[in-house]
């Protein structure tokens, strides 16, 4: 097959494209209905999945270098551009293979001029990059060998033309990495104090589940330090060495957060028992008092502290479960009528509890509720 045709008329366009295989240089054209055909001067901007006739297609790619296919197959945007850049140049098609990025970097520039495209991709690799207006040092080219991107996301290409900036230079900050990676760049986009920093590079190298939890904590402490009016809170975390350590000071700091907010929302009566109607048991513990009533809220990120005054008037009592699933237990009581109700089993954030956990509170509650005397 000598070509395969892209039904662009469908999509409002007054053409279809014809593409030619690559031992014709994949020289394209825009087929009319009403005139002759046009050579297509630039990129499509299109991937090649629009294409529905897989039989086609497939016969058509199968004649293009399986390395170019794979090199190029990240940026279906680019694809056919890159492709027919390598097509029509040796030093293009060495390019594609060494540093891919440069070519892509191209095209990001010359979408719709395919020669103007050419004559760039062949100049030197320094030369590329002060011609796209990047900054055109070794330097720039030795960041770009660090990269380990994989370009699913568009935001990628995005961070590395902001890093190759000729203005900032920010790529400069990456010097003592041997590795670049999406999290390491795009940390740097949002927090770019920690690049270079011990606890950066290991948030970089964490797995993708344990990155998430980093990064969570790393975004919860920084809130934390401007809360608490601390002096530079991304100076202080920039200073850490690991997640250990972030995630002792992040406790640290929600520790002290906890104990202002204690004092500045401290009722008149806090001082004073709450009655114990029900007994402790292994897994269910009565909460006591008014400080540890804060401390569960505080802990599982929920407001069980604003039945404080319910719990004294003996209207109400809170039991913390820890096991198997980490719950506040809300139970209502009716004095006049002697309805007990269980009013609430919440977990972290309100939380809704797992089967294992009702079924182990509902048992637990028809048998204390048995014994359990309002006063």
């Amino acid at each position: 097959m000598q070509y395969i045709s892209i039904p662009t008329s469908a999509f409002g366009f007054d053409y279809d494209i014809e593409l030619h295989d690559w031992h014709s240089k994949l020289q394209a054209y825009r087929v009319f209905k009403t005139k002759a055909k046009e050579l297509l001067e630039g990129g499509l901007g299109l991937g090649f999945d629009i294409i529905h006739d897989e039989q086609c297609l497939d016969d058509w790619l199968s004649k293009i270098p399986t390395a170019y296919l794979e090199q190029t197959q990240a940026f279906p945007e680019h694809q056919y551009q890159l492709l027919w850049l390598a097509a029509n140049s040796d030093v293009a098609a060495q390019l594609l293979i060494t540093r891919p990025l440069l070519l892509v970097l191209i095209c990001e520039h010359y979408t719709v001029d395919n020669q103007m495209a050419l004559a760039v991709s062949q100049l030197g690799q320094r030369q590329i990059l002060h011609c796209l207006g990047y900054d055109d040092t070794k330097s720039a080219l030795k960041f770009i060998d660090k990269l380990t991107l994989t370009y699913e996301r568009n935001l990628e290409l995005e961070h590395v033309k902001k890093q190759l900036d000729k203005h900032c230079r920010r790529y400069r900050a990456f010097n003592h990495y041997p590795s670049v990676n999406y999290v390491a760049i795009s940390l740097d986009n949002k927090y770019p104090f920690l690049t270079g920093t011990k606890l950066g590079l290991a948030i970089a190298s964490e797995n993708q589940l344990g990155r998430r939890a980093l990064r969570s904590c790393l975004s919860d402490t920084l809130a934390l330090g401007v809360e608490l009016g601390v002096n530079d809170p991304g100076k202080r975390v920039s200073q850490l060495s690991s997640f250990a350590e972030l995630e002792h000071l992040h406790q640290q700091w929600i520790n002290r957060r906890n104990d202002i907010r204690r004092e500045k929302l401290r009722p008149v009566d806090a001082d004073k028992p709450y009655s114990i109607l029900v007994p402790d048991e292994a897994n269910f513990v009565a909460i006591k008092n008014y400080d540890e009533l804060f401390t569960e809220g505080a802990e599982q990120h929920h407001c069980i502290a604003v039945y404080h005054t319910r719990i004294v008037s003996g209207h109400y009592c809170v039991f913390s479960l820890p096991q198997p699933q980490r719950v506040t237990i809300g139970i209502k009581l009716n004095k006049p009528t002697g309805i007990i109700e269980l009013d609430q089993i919440a977990g972290l954030r309100n939380a809704l509890p797992t089967t294992e956990t009702r079924e182990l509170v509902y048992s637990w509650f028809e048998r204390v509720k048995k014994v359990l005397k309002l006063q």
